[in-house]
C-alpha cells in the first residue's frame, strides 16, 4: 500500500501558481517602476521651488496644468512630508515585493495580501488628491496622472494574484474577489475607477 502525504498537493499548488504568476509580478514591477520615476522627478521639482519658489518648472504648460501649483499646495503634504517621497516609499515597497515574486519566491499569503491592501490604500489616497486637484487647486499635474494610472495598474495585477495564491483565503471577500475574477469583473471595476478619476478632472479642470 502506497503512503499519502497531504501536504504535497497544496505545495505543488503554490509552486504551480508561482510558476504561473511571473507576467503579473512583471506588470506590478514595471508599473512600480514606471510610479517610482515619476515621484522621484516630483521630488526633485519640490526642490526646485524650494530653493527657488519663482522656477518656472518643467510641466508648467498653462495656467490649466501647472505642477508649480499642484506642488504648494496644502495637499501635497497633507500628512507632513510631500506625498511625492511618501510615494517613493509606497512604490518602492510595492516593487520590491513584485522584484521578489518575478524572481520565484514564495510570498505568504498574508504578505500577499498586506501588499493588496497597500496599493487599494494608496489608490484611495491618489483619488483623493485628484479630486481635491480637480475641484479646489484646479491645476493639472501631468506626473499625478501617471502616478495614479500605474497605482490602478498596480492593484488590477495584484487582485489577480492575491486571486490566483489565494491569499483571501476562503472567506466572503475571497469568494468575491475569485467570483469577479473569474468573470473579468475585477478588471472593469480598476477600468471604472481610473474613469471615475479621469472624469473628476475633465468636470473640475474644463468647466
Amino acid at each position: 500500500m502506497t503512503a499519502t502525504h497531504p501536504s504535497t498537493a497544496p505545495q505543488q499548488h503554490g509552486s504551480t501558481a508561482g510558476a504561473r504568476s511571473g507576467d503579473l509580478w512583471a506588470v506590478v514591477l514595471g508599473a512600480a517602476l514606471a510610479g517610482l520615476g515619476f515621484t522621484v522627478v516630483q521630488i526633485m521639482e519640490k526642490i526646485t521651488i524650494l530653493k527657488d519658489p519663482g522656477a518656472t518648472l518643467s510641466c508648467d504648460l498653462s495656467t490649466t496644468v501647472s505642477c508649480t501649483d499642484v506642488l504648494n499646495a496644502w495637499q501635497s503634504s497633507v500628512l507632513g512630508p510631500p506625498n511625492a517621497l511618501i510615494g517613493a516609499v509606497m512604490f518602492a515597497l510595492l516593487g520590491s515585493a513584485a522584484l521578489a515574486g518575478f524572481l520565484g519566491s514564495e510570498l505568504s499569503r498574508s504578505y500577499l495580501a498586506t501588499m493588496w491592501g497597500l496599493a487599494v490604500f494608496f489608490l484611495s489616497f491618489a483619488t483623493w488628491f485628484m479630486y481635491e486637484t480637480a475641484f479646489s487647486i484646479g491645476r493639472l499635474c501631468p506626473w499625478c496622472i501617471g502616478i495614479t494610472t500605474a497605482v490602478v495598474v498596480i492593484c488590477a495585477a495584484l487582485t489577480r494574484l492575491a486571486d490566483r495564491h489565494d491569499a483571501f483565503g476562503d472567506t466572503g471577500f475571497g469568494r468575491r474577489v475569485s467570483g469577479a475574477v473569474r468573470s473579468r469583473l475585477d478588471l472593469v471595476v480598476w477600468a471604472v475607477w481610473w474613469v471615475v478619476i479621469a472624469g473628476f478632472l475633465l468636470v473640475g479642470l474644463a468647466f
